[in-house]
């Protein structure tokens, strides 16, 4: 499978944003991400990083 897990990156470390997410749309400064059970989030932020090898994906604000 190709989910992967979306994290926030803090000063003080990581906070999971969600998990198994199969989907990202980015729309100027939000993140729709969507799960693999049809879970739905909004964030803002852009995207730093994406590690498709370990199934991670950082979110900065």
């Amino acid at each position: 499978m190709c989910e992967s897990k979306v994290v926030l990156s803090k000063k003080d470390g990581e906070e999971v944003l969600m998990e198994d997410v199969i989907r990202i749309e980015v729309e100027g400064e939000i993140l729709k991400l969507y799960g693999i059970l049809g879970e739905y989030k909004e964030v803002k932020g852009k995207i730093a990083l994406m590690d498709m090898k370990d199934h991670k994906i950082v979110v900065i604000e």
